[in-house]
């Protein structure tokens, strides 16, 4: 994925989908993405939309109930 000529590799995805546990925010996303090395702040908010776009898109994820989260749609991690 590459987000503003910024490449985000597998292993940084990796860790963005690894913070997709039980209930979580794209804040939990964004945490995780910088914490592997994505650059902080746009870069990173702009990462976690577009993979929590794309794993909604999948069927992945869905809104949790208790809004504003998100939750795994099968309930086990991809």
């Amino acid at each position: 994925m590459k987000v503003k000529d910024v490449e985000i590799s597998e292993a940084q995805l990796a860790a963005m989908r690894g913070a997709m546990a039980g209930e979580f925010r794209a804040s939990d996303i964004v945490r995780a993405a910088e914490q592997a090395g994505v650059p902080a702040g746009e870069i990173a908010m702009r990462a976690a939309d577009r993979l929590i776009q794309a794993e909604r898109k999948q069927g992945r994820i869905k809104p949790a109930a208790s809004s504003p989260f998100w939750v795994l749609a099968n309930g086990v991690a991809a």
